[in-house]
Order: C-alpha cells, then structure tokens, then sequence
C-alpha cells in the first residue's frame, strides 16, 4: 500500500499527538503547497499562525532572525495566515522571509487549533510526524518564536543523528498517549483486580509463572469504556504509522494489560516470542504503551537478535514490533513502571484467532475490531 496522509475534510481539532491533514495551503504566487511534499515531510515544524498578514509580521520577522538557528537543528519555520496569497507575498517580500508564508484562505489550521478569527497569533510545534508536539501562545513580541528555538535546540540535543549499527524492526512514536489519559489508565490499574505473573500456556489460556515473568496485571477488557477510548485514540495517532512503517492494516486487538513492573519485586519478563502458541498464532504486532517515566530504573525492553539496544520510550510513547521477534524486560531495580500491553493483527487473521478463541467469545468476535 502506498502511503497517503489524511485528507484536509478529516481535520478535526488538535490536541497533542494529533496529526495535521493534508491542508490546501497556497504560497505567495497562489500555488498549493502540501506540507505532506518529500521535501517538507520528514521534519519538524514550527508554524506561526496569524489571522492576518498585519498580526504575523512581529512573529515573522523574529523567526526571520533565527532562521539559521532553526536550520542549525534541523527544524523548519513556517508562517500561515488567513491572508490572499497576494498579501503574503507583499510581506514575505518586505521582510525577505527566507521560509515559507502560506495562506489558509479557509481557515482549516486555524479552527483545528481552536483560534477564532480575531485570535491573536500562535506558534504551533509539529514533529517529523506534523503530529501536534507543542503550542506556544505567549505574547506577540518575538517571544513566541524565542520559546519554539528553544523547544526546537532541546529536542534536537536529545535526538541527534547518529550512525545506526544493528536496529531491530521497531516503531517507536511519541505522544500517543497525553498525560491525564496516562494517569487515568494508572488509576485504573490501582482499583482494578489483579492477575499476577501470568504467560500464555498450550494446555489453558494462562497460568502464573515467576520464573518468566514478574507483573501485576489489570485486564482493560474489550467491549468496556477505557478500550473503547484506548482504541479511538489508537486509529487516530497510531494505526496510520504502522501502516505506512510495516505496510499493514491493523484491525483487530485482544483485551489489554495494564502492567506494573514493581522495583520492590524486581519485575522483569524473561525472554519470549508473542506468537509460538496455537492460542497466540494470530498475533502479528506487540504493542506497549509506556504510562510513566523517570520515576523508575531498569525495566528496559530489548530485542537482542538485532543489537543491544535498551527501549526506554517516555511516557505516552508506544513501541510496535513483530510478535515474532525475541524480546524482554530487563529487572526494574527502583520504583514501578507502568505500561499498557496488547496484541494486534488483521482480517486474514482473524479466523485463527476465532477458530482459537470460540469458548471464550460464544456470541461472536466483532467486539475485537480497532479499524
């Protein structure tokens, strides 16, 4: 399958982690210009949206001012307006603005963003997803531009290019997740009944086994409120990149976990592969949400038939590799971490999984389907 962005008509409104669709902007001269373009893509992004040409110009020229800053950390800057391409060009002119002045004639960005037609200017931060990283709404002076250099100088530091040696097959994508949905789904596991230990067996569907693994887990059951929620958030800001990393659709998902790997215990999950069973056939992808960061040590994801590389994913971030790979947990030696775990798959399939699973879904299936 070939990779398309979401349409302009699909732009709902933005909260972090969402991605812009492939709006209708146009350049000075009138021409579309789709920040999808392989020159554009690929990239992060930071976009200064006024109402009009006049309110942009004070961000404008500041971000003028730091351009080579902004390409230092490879970042690009983008000013759109509600302005006619014509206006634009008299004030990309006027200021020899050396990136690119668009014009959202309809205001799709700016009702996406939430900003009435006489709102004051903002600078948004997309990734190299143009997946909503940041908003900036501090005053028009020039500071707005200074706060987006420095977000850009941090996340630039924090993920500098680097020759990649052995990498395993594995997406990671940031901010799928927001912090109050990470907190909730904590909360939850707080309140919920536990099921200790627990792995996949031939003879049952599960039975504790310490020697393999050490969690506590809640189940975030299918058909209930919280996956429902889990799932609409997943079709929006995840699905579409496993599409266009793996080229698939995913479809379907089991129950999740709720997992807290306990310091206290040293928790930890031996080495394993997602898909050796008759039960578990059907798995395609693994898929764990992390809930938390920083306030734990150890508890690294690594996939050691490619390379040495420890998984650490902040909070809200999810990792997305093949069931088939070998992977584990290393011990957490210090406070808890907490993830979402599940399995996904597609319609080819399903009939494993339903063939596997009839007794414990006798009224059908269906229940199961994310996409």
């Amino acid at each position: 399958m070939s990779f398309k962005p979401l349409p302009a008509s699909e732009q709902g409104s933005l909260a972090l982690g969402d991605s812009l669709c492939d709006l209708a902007f146009r350049d000075p001269r009138g021409k579309a210009v789709s920040l999808y373009h392989n020159r554009l893509f690929g990239w992060p992004k930071a976009i200064h949206v006024a109402a009009t040409a006049e309110d942009a110009e004070t961000g404008l020229r500041r971000l003028a001012a730091q351009a080579r800053d902004f390409e230092s950390v490879e970042t690009y800057v983008v000013g759109v307006t509600r302005a006619a391409p014509r206006e634009n060009a008299a004030l990309a002119e006027r200021l020899k603005l050396p990136f690119l002045l668009l014009s959202d004639e309809e205001g799709q960005l700016h009702r996406a963003a939430g900003m009435a037609q006489d709102a004051p200017p903002r600078t948004f931060f997309f990734d190299s997803l143009l997946r909503l990283e940041r908003e900036i709404s501090a005053p028009g002076d020039g500071s707005q531009a200074d706060a987006a250099l420095a977000h850009a100088k941090a996340r630039f530091a924090a993920n500098r290019p680097q020759v990649a040696g052995l990498q395993a097959p594995a997406l990671v994508v940031p901010n799928v997740l927001d912090p109050g949905h990470c907190q909730s789904l904590i909360a939850q596991w707080e309140r919920g009944a536990k099921l200790e230990n627990t792995v996949s067996s031939g003879s049952q569907n599960i039975r504790g086994n310490a020697k393999s693994k050490i969690r506590s887990d809640a189940y975030l059951m299918l058909g209930s409120p919280e996956c429902d929620e889990l799932f609409r958030v997943l079709r929006r800001r995840l699905l579409p990149e496993v599409a266009k990393a793996f080229n698939f659709d995913v479809t379907r998902a089991e129950h999740f976990r709720i997992g807290c790997y306990d310091g206290a215990q040293g928790g930890f999950f031996a080495p394993h592969r997602d898909n050796v069973l008759a039960l578990t056939a059907h798995r395609r992808f693994a898929l764990t949400l992390n809930l938390n960061s920083g306030d734990y040590e150890g508890g690294y994801l690594r996939l050691p038939e490619y390379g040495t590389h420890l998984y650490a994913p902040p909070a809200g971030a999810a990792t997305v590799f093949s069931c088939s790979l070998l992977h584990f947990v290393t011990p957490v030696t210090r406070g808890r971490r907490f993830v979402v775990v599940g399995f996904m798959w597609g319609e080819s399939e399903q009939e494993t999984f339903e063939n596997s699973h009839a007794e414990m879904f006798p009224e059908g299936t269906d229940i199961n389907r994310i996409a």
